[in-house]
């Protein structure tokens, strides 16, 4: 396994570790964005998820950036994988990146906000 940190699909950025609720999450402090590895978005997507509150509030420090949401995104883990937009569920409408190789998940700053209001 590398020791190299991750970086952001976006701005080539070094993804910041940040351990919240036992899950190891990295996010990025330029975009605000998030990568979670295979199953672990279900820790934080419940609205009543006290430790999705508290990830919810630490993206919010950063400010929004301007995304083009044409632009497929690699994989953190996977540098020759793009990543597939998929709707996150039928009922909950917003567009997440998830790398079909790791299952890991790209959340840009206000996804999982929106996620957690449906």
């Amino acid at each position: 396994m590398s020791t190299q940190p991750l970086r952001c699909p976006r701005s080539s950025t070094p993804l910041s570790p940040l351990r919240i609720g036992g899950v190891n999450t990295d996010v990025c402090e330029d975009c605000g964005g998030l990568w979670l590895d295979r199953h672990e978005l279900a820790r934080f997507e419940h609205p009543d998820s006290a430790f999705g509150d508290a990830l919810v509030a630490h993206l919010s420090q950063f400010p929004p950036v301007l995304l083009d949401h044409s632009v497929r995104l690699n994989c953190p883990h996977h540098h020759d994988v793009v990543m597939l937009r998929r709707r996150f569920s039928a009922a909950v409408p917003v567009t997440i990146d998830e790398c079909p190789q790791c299952g890991g998940v790209w959340l840009d700053s206000d996804e999982l906000a929106q996620i957690r209001r449906y």
